[in-house]
């Protein structure tokens, strides 16, 4: 095998566990792969640089620019209740959810659509008595089963068209991958629905503080000449609270330990509490008490200011560092008020507050425009304004949802090719002001995007270098010549890419590498180019697995276990699906 074979193995093999860490942004990663192909002479600089022109990474910038004209309209979000009802008991809610949320994602791109539901179904879950944590997890799953029955349902089947386009390859028909994926979606929804009374956890939002996951640390100042200056915590009364409890109390740089309800409160306390989102919401608006964590608002006039609750991305520039001294408010222009970390009691650093990691919720006070300008922000995730909403024109609702279905009709019909479609449809949005430009480009996810386009020039480098090749026949042996057996491997070994990191770069390494299995064992590329669009989108055992399942583990109070329990059993029963129905429905 020539060196060129094993330096790019090597540095995807390298790339791989270095995403999977989680300590470097995938997107920074990639680059990186890139680039040091590219100096090692494996690739040339138009290899490299293919996936930037290409067709398919083009479409999904423009998809991010109609779902996010979707969602800014209100077309989807208003009609959810009706969708959901009002189900008598849990499995009914769960069948009355995943249902359309899948039907939805087949043509809306998934992470947009679960930040439009997410606090639709955490509102509607609470009025039905339902824990969030019984469905979360599922709007999450039925999003990407969903996604997998249409070619723009995710943008994992649009690399994947782009790449067979590049390699020469006849293009797939709209439906195409319906055939495997419409089974796909409705074996998972059942298996959910059976399985979910023993595999999804039951925590209801009003356990002790330390039982509940989504249970908030926040910390307090004694505001000097304040009201509270002098008083006994057990004398202190604060409405929708039980009683304040701080679990510690900072003062004058040494900490007093679970105080006593008979510890008198001095000027400049810091009290740092363990609270529901609500309780933190009451002490925020006592007077006396101030919150201090990363420099945040003061008392006075000006202009509105909201809460928001949201959800830390793996892509926020501070994942890793102390946020504290003022970082969040340089970065965002917003104060960060309290974090939940799934039941943990974050003690601030002294010499910097909190360190941030990916999955936190976060409370954070803001001006009213922050929703306009971070709405879409790859940083984090939005969940619930505790403020109001900027209204948009009623017209623009019915208006985004016909361009929507004509966009569809005319990609599944042939009339317009799917990048045609999308493009008229962003120009039809954009000029009829439903979506202004800048929104636009705030909306649109430049790290998925680098990440795909990075991703054409890693899979060139493995056809070019001749890993691919070499992998796929290591695949076929491994298989003993069988193509069934040698599927199996591929789809699998798609899977397991896709845990470790993101969708879109697993389907862009591991296509060469099927295709070149599908020619060595002398069958049709169809069933080896199907596993690995739906393998691809089987990520189901992890929380970093897909970007959607970060967005739920906060709010929905999961454990990383969580996503383990259910998830493993539902990848292998819809393994034995796939593999088993590939075949058949495209045969070797």
């Amino acid at each position: 095998m020539h060196w060129h074979a094993w330096f790019t193995i090597v540095t995807l093999l390298a790339s791989f566990a270095v995403m999977a860490s989680e300590r470097v942004r995938p997107d920074k990663v990639m680059v990186g792969a890139l680039a040091l192909l590219v100096l090692a002479g494996v690739l040339e600089a138009d290899q490299a640089l293919v996936g930037f022109a290409n067709e398919g990474m083009m479409t999904v910038a423009l998809l991010f620019v109609v779902a996010a004209a979707m969602r800014r309209s209100g077309a989807f979000g208003a009609p959810s209740q009706r969708l959901l009802g009002a189900p008598r008991t849990v499995a009914a809610a769960q069948v009355r959810l995943m249902a359309p949320v899948a039907a939805l994602s087949a043509f809306v791109n998934n992470t947009p659509l679960v930040a439009i539901l997410l606090p639709e179904v955490r509102d509607w879950a609470r009025a039905r008595g339902i824990a969030p944590s019984r469905l979360l997890i599922l709007l999450s799953y039925a999003a990407i089963m969903g996604g997998v029955c249409t070619l723009i349902g995710t943008s994992t089947n649009l690399v994947v068209v782009g790449l067979l386009r590049e390699a020469g390859y006849p293009d797939i028909g709209f439906f195409e991958v319906s055939k495997v994926g419409v089974p796909f979606c409705v074996v998972g929804i059942a298996f959910c629905v059976v399985m979910g009374r023993l595999l999804l956890p039951d925590r209801p939002h009003g356990e002790m503080p330390l039982a509940d996951p989504r249970s908030f640390t926040a910390r307090f100042a004694v505001v000097p000449d304040g009201p509270l200056v002098g008083k006994r915590l057990a004398d202190v009364s604060v409405p929708d609270l039980p009683a304040l409890a701080p679990f510690e109390i900072e003062r004058a740089g040494s900490p007093v330990p679970a105080p006593r309800p008979d510890e008198i409160l001095r000027a400049g306390d810091h009290l740092l509490v363990s609270a529901a989102v609500g309780e933190v919401l009451a002490l925020h608006r006592t007077p006396g008490l101030l919150p201090v964590t990363d420099h945040a608002f003061g008392r006075e006039g000006g202009r509105k200011r909201v809460l928001i609750e949201l959800v830390v991305s793996t892509h926020c520039p501070l994942v890793g560092a102390p946020v504290g001294q003022g970082s969040f408010r340089r970065h965002y222009d917003a104060a960060v008020v309290a974090i939940a970390r799934h039941g943990e009691r974050i003690v601030p650093r002294a010499e910097g507050g909190w360190q941030l990691r990916a999955g936190d919720t976060l409370l954070v006070e803001a001006h009213d425009d922050f929703l306009a300008l971070h709405r879409t922000n790859p940083d984090f995730y939005l969940v619930t304004s505790h403020g109001r909403v900027e209204p948009v024109a009623g017209w623009h609702r019915p208006f985004a949802l016909a361009v929507f279905l004509a966009m569809i009709a005319s990609a599944a019909t042939g009339f317009l090719s799917i990048f045609e479609a999308v493009l008229a449809a962003s120009l039809i949005l954009l000029g009829s002001g439903v979506i202004t430009w800048r929104q636009a480009q705030a909306d649109v996810n430049w790290s998925v995007l680098l990440v795909i386009a990075t991703a054409f020039g890693l899979s060139a480098a493995l056809v070019e270098s001749g890993a691919a090749a070499q992998i796929g026949e290591s695949i076929v042996s491994l298989g003993g010549g069988d193509p069934w057996t040698t599927l199996a491997l591929v789809y699998l070994g798609t899977v397991v890419t896709t845990e470790l990191v993101s969708n879109n770069a697993s389907a862009a390494i591991m296509l060469p590498v099927a295709l070149s299995a599908a020619g060595a064992v002398g069958a049709s590329h169809l069933p080896f180019v199907m596993a690995v669009m739906v393998g691809a989108s089987a990520g189901f055992a992890s929380p970093i697995g897909y970007q959607t399942h970060l967005m739920v583990y906060g709010p929905g109070g999961y454990r990383f276990v969580d996503f383990f329990r259910i998830g493993v059993p539902l990848g292998l029963v819809l393994a034995a699906l796939v593999i088993g129905l590939t075949p058949v429905l495209w045969p070797f």
